[in-house]
């Protein structure tokens, strides 16, 4: 009789044991699937079309890039306008440069 009671008080420490080890994981479970679901940053939920702008801002600044290494410019020169692009867009010395290679694209058409 001692042995089944025994046998019966494992029995019911193991289940409970087990009821609690299968219940941590299903909060991780759902935690890692909601994870998955959001894996774009938060600016993009309240404004939708910022990763639009960035992309524009981004392809603009890549062709002023290119217009720059295009020049037959000395390297210091070239240097100081790729620092004036990345530090500040609308410097004046970035402004003559590419004012004056729109000027020789319009002259050459």
């Amino acid at each position: 009789m001692k042995k089944v009671i025994l046998l019966l008080l494992c029995a019911g420490i193991y289940l409970t044991g087990i009821d609690k080890l299968t219940a941590q994981h299903k909060p991780q479970k759902e935690a890692k699937e909601k994870e998955a679901e959001e894996e774009a940053p938060l600016i993009f939920k309240f404004d939708p079309e910022y990763s639009e702008e960035a992309d524009l801002e981004r392809k603009e600044f890549l062709a002023k890039r290119a217009i720059i290494d295009t020049m037959d410019l000395s390297e210091t020169r070239r240097i100081k306008l790729i620092r004036d692009l990345y530090m500040n867009r609308d410097s004046k010395r970035l402004a003559k440069v590419l004012l004056a290679d729109t000027d020789n694209e319009a002259a050459v058409d």
